[in-house]
């Protein structure tokens, strides 16, 4: 069972916590039973980026790669992996020394965006090293995509790449937050 809502209550006693989360009627909520245990996620709400600017992202993306593949071929993927890396954002993560391969191929497992590099050892922890964990654009908000796509874009014009005009990509974005809105 997954839903959003508004006017979760918190309850507050010398024992702990209650929280009242509102609910729609489902079927499933009345199969829920005091002996058994269950895991229970609370996030705020976030924007996620629209469907439509994803793909035109990959359409820029495939115009710089055939556009760089007249030097040495270069694939669309590659154009993506450099933009994400080029504007988007990271984290380092302090992973042992000797977990650092494996964490790296488990964060890169996420997806094609989704790059782990390794920045060396870390100054305040010994026996660490610091990987900048790089998040693929399955998980971008409406800001961040709109970031990643004028990268692209600054890309294309830098390569004479003709795109359509930049009213066209700013009503992508904006059609998007219209939808999240309506949804809300």
């Amino acid at each position: 069972m997954k839903w959003s809502v508004k006017g979760i209550e918190l309850l507050r006693s010398p024992l702990g916590v209650m929280v009242v989360i509102p609910a729609p009627h489902d079927n499933d909520l009345s199969k829920i039973t005091a002996d058994k245990e269950y895991t229970v996620e609370i996030k705020r709400k976030t924007k996620s980026r629209s469907l439509n600017a994803n793909s035109y992202c990959w359409l820029i993306a495939q115009r710089i790669a055939v556009e760089l593949s007249k030097n040495s071929y270069t694939t669309k993927e590659d154009v993506y992996k450099k933009a994400i890396k080029d504007c988007g954002h990271f984290t380092y993560v302090p992973v042992r020394e000797d977990a650092v391969e494996r964490y790296i191929t488990i964060w890169q497992a996420h997806g094609i965006g989704w790059i782990a590099e390794d920045a060396g050892e870390c100054k305040s922890l010994q026996g660490y090293h610091n990987i900048m964990c790089y998040h693929g654009s399955s998980v971008y908000n409406t800001k961040e995509m709109a970031r990643l796509i004028d990268c692209l874009t600054d890309e294309c014009n830098q390569l004479g790449i003709q795109l359509e005009p930049s009213e066209y990509i700013q009503s992508l974005i904006e059609g998007w937050e219209s939808e999240q809105t309506k949804k809300e």
